[in-house]
This record gives structure tokens, sequence and C-alpha cells, in this order.
């Protein structure tokens, strides 16, 4: 992976989103090294439930993969759930085979896939036009 590559995801962060620098600086260990990352973005991770009332229960909550960082590459599109810190989880990725961005609005994304679909929302507003744009060319292929 080109080190730069990951500077320049890095500069996009938005103002108080240095945090998400922790998962971004994992993807050079994620990467085969042949393998060029083409954008990246965070957002809040859809699985992530808030329901708790209490302080301690918001707490309780923050321990959670509460974002997710998504990383677009030319062979996949890898999903890093992190914490609210910023500190990456247990990565997944998904095939770029019958995917398609089926909606992206000012902080927000649907994609869908064979098996399924997901709607990003809170996504990084410096991030999410490169990295819808990255995809969409990707995608095209």
């Amino acid at each position: 992976m080109d080190p730069a590559a990951l500077e320049r995801e890095k500069s996009l962060l938005p103002f108080g989103w240095g945090r998400f620098a922790k998962s971004l600086q994992k993807l050079p260990d994620l990467l085969d090294p042949e393998e060029d990352l083409l954008a990246t973005c965070v957002g809040l991770n859809p699985t992530f439930e808030h329901r708790s009332i209490t302080l301690a229960g918001g707490l309780r909550e923050l321990t959670k993969s509460t974002n997710l960082l998504l990383a677009a590459t030319d062979r996949r599109l890898l999903l890093i759930p992190t914490g609210a810190g910023g500190a990456p989880r247990d990565h997944s990725e998904l095939p770029y085979d019958g995917m398609a961005v089926e909606k992206a609005g000012k902080r927000d994304l649907k994609v869908t896939w064979q098996e399924g679909s997901m709607l990003i929302k809170g996504m990084a507003k410096p991030m999410l036009p490169p990295f819808e744009q990255a995809l969409e060319r990707r995608l095209a292929r």
C-alpha cells in the first residue's frame, strides 16, 4: 500500500475526527502488498443501536462498535468497525461482484450487493464524495 494514499485519507478526516486515524493506520496490515487503497470514509455503524437512557448505560454503549470505517481498494470493500475512540475492531470485507451504490446523499450512502444492503448514515462530509466516486469508478469496471 502506498503510504501517500494513507496520508491523503488522514488529511480528509474532519476536524475532531482524528481519532479514526487509529483505524486508518491498521489498513497496511489488512491489505495485500499489491493491493491499492482507492478511498476511505467514516460513518455510523448501521448495526449500532442506541437504547440506553442512563449515563452508565450510555457509557457502556460507547464500548461497542459505534462507527464504521469503509475502505475501498482495487479488489474489495473493507468494513472496519470502530469504538467511539476510533480504535479498530475485527474487520470484514465485501466483494465487488454484484455491488451497486443505490443512494448517495450529503452524509449517507446505501450500498447493495447480492446478499443484502446497508445504509451508512452520518458519514464524514469531506470523505464521502471522493469515496463515492472511487467506489463508483471501481464498480463500473
